[in-house]
């Protein structure tokens, strides 16, 4: 007799609390109050002396930003330095993992590079130069001095260290540059705009946004000044302005030897979710418009044929997902609302970046969708120090809303491991949305498809991609309509087509099952279906 394998709704009804009893020997720090004190009061010095050493522009209201890098075996929340940012009147800005290899460990054991955490605080500098002429004579006793065994480095940001990956000699170029600045803290903004100016930097501010305490600014200036700009303060990096990543499928798409297939009857559906594709549009008058509402944005150019071509196979994905040519096709779990977001061909507009995520964001703040996808972002591998704007404003909106966001990790899987180039792609880094990466057969027994990017991801989302599903390979390809009129099937694949399928799978659980499921009970169940 077959086995029966039952699911259990509302499971959390039969749970009750239970007592855990704590306890234990005090924690042992790896350094003494002393050997702290001794450590930290030189780097302190050196810190403060290379803010004292910028101009007086270049630290609004004199405050300056400094680093505060933690032991590992202090990154619980708990024992944050709060008394001692408290007793100083430090400022936390922010923070980044950073991978180091502390002086010692407790206990006497052997030291070893692991992650911890670096923040980010200011201060003014007339402050720091206070706590730096008196750390050396802190007792044991001082308000905050406990919190000293916990730091493993203090340091200043160099401005050079503050540019990411490589940038041309010379020549003006698009950069994203970010700044320490919250939405309520314009006044950094005017001052970098001075400071600029002051300098006589040729060059204009475009697009900005914010998230997590961050501004990300669009800034076109000259290469050869970036040391420069950099020295600002409140600057926290600055890199060449990524292009828009469109990807591509990667396995030419090719008809297939068959009549136009014939569309599933169009249905009511029943506990139909809000979903939405961001990506390269769909023909007004396409058949597949039955289910797609498509949305354009006023006065942007004439989709070509190629991003139409990626918008139909996209949303054909989310509808129907892999079509089997020998079989009917499915009848779609929801309708979609299709928005193109991309202008004109990436390679064209060096600032569509930007001009993408605000279209992106205005709908997402100004409409409810249950179901999001992305097979579109920056072609930019993840970095493990810094954050991008595709994955803080996206992770922002989605930590605030009950949607739920299937992205492409990218293609990138068969570029130079070396250099880390075949990671995931930004914004699959977010934590609130779902990394889909592709596989190479629907069947039990499947691989990951070698174009599918890998992980890991940024922290905290080290694990990703966090699903994969069926991409298409080169002797299994992925079967999407055309755009044509009459559409036929067409051969491709790529992350693009896996991300809207996972999509669709979702998309069905929450058309059976209705709101009697929230995302994260979705997201379980996707898990162990996709």
């Amino acid at each position: 007799m077959k086995k029966q394998n039952f699911l259990l709704g509302r499971g959390e009804r039969l749970t009750s609390s239970i007592l855990v009893r704590s306890g234990g020997a005090p924690k042992e720090a790896p350094y003494t109050f002393g050997e702290a004190r001794e450590r930290l009061a030189p780097m302190l010095s050196e810190a403060v002396s290379d803010v004292s050493k910028l101009p007086a522009d270049a630290c609004p209201g004199d405050r300056a930003v400094i680093m505060l890098t933690l032991n590992p075996e202090y990154l619980a929340k708990s024992y944050f330095p709060q008394d001692l940012f408290s007793q100083i009147g430090m400022e936390l800005l922010g923070s980044r993992p950073q991978k180091i290899k502390p002086e010692k460990r407790s206990r006497d054991r052997e030291p070893e590079e692991t992650m911890s955490t670096q923040l980010f605080a200011s201060a003014p500098r007339s402050v720091l130069r206070n706590w730096s002429a008196d750390l050396g004579k802190w007792p044991e006793s001082h308000k905050g001095a406990s919190d000293l065994v916990g730091i493993e480095a203090i340091s200043a940001p160099a401005p050079e260290n503050k540019i990411k990956g490589g940038l041309p000699r010379e020549g003006e170029i698009p950069m994203e540059l970010v700044l320490h600045a919250g939405e309520l803290e314009l006044h950094v903004i005017d001052q970098f705009w001075e400071f600029f100016k002051a300098r006589r930097v040729p060059g204009t501010f475009r697009k900005r946004f914010f998230a997590q305490g961050l501004c990300f600014l669009e800034v076109v200036a000259p290469a050869e000044r970036a040391v420069e700009i950099a020295s600002f303060s409140p600057v926290r990096a600055l890199r060449k302005m990524p292009e828009l990543r469109f990807l591509r499928p990667t396995i030419r798409s090719s008809g297939i030897p068959t009549v136009a297939p014939e569309l599933p009857p169009l249905l009511p559906i029943v506990n139909s979710p809000a979903v939405a594709i961001f990506d390269g549009g769909i023909p007004a008058t396409h058949p597949i418009t039955r289910w797609v509402t498509p949305f354009e944005f006023p006065g942007m150019s004439p989709a070509t044929a190629e991003l139409l071509e990626h918008g139909v196979g996209v949303s054909s994905a989310a509808l129907f997902g892999h079509i089997d040519p020998k079989s009917p096709i499915p009848a779609p779990f929801s309708k979609i609302d299709h928005y193109r977001v991309i202008d004109s061909s990436p390679e064209q507009n060096p600032y569509e970046l930007y001009e993408v995520l605000e279209r992106i964001e205005v709908v997402l703040s100004s409409r409810k969708y249950d179901f999001v996808n992305l097979s579109i972002g920056p072609c930019l591998p993840i970095e493990d120090d810094e954050i991008h704007a595709w994955t803080a404003v996206l992770d922002d909106r989605l930590a605030h809303s009950d949607t739920l966001a299937t992205i492409a990790v990218g293609n990138d899987g068969e570029s130079d491991s070396i250099t880390r180039l075949n990671r995931v792609q930004v914004p699959a880094d977010c934590v609130n949305a779902l990394a889909i990466g592709a596989c190479d057969s629907r069947e039990k027994v499947w691989s990951r498809a070698p174009y599918s990017s890998i992980g890991p991801g940024r922290s905290p989302g080290l694990v990703k991609p966090d699903l994969v599903e069926f991409g298409g390979a080169f002797e299994r390809p992925f079967i999407v309509l055309n755009a044509d009129m009459t559409p036929k099937l067409a051969a491709t694949g790529g992350t693009s087509f896996a991300a809207p399928s996972a999509m669709r799978m979702a998309t069905g659980i929450r058309t059976h099952f209705g709101n009697n499921l929230n995302n994260l009970a979705i997201r379980s169940l996707l898990v162990h279906t996709v």
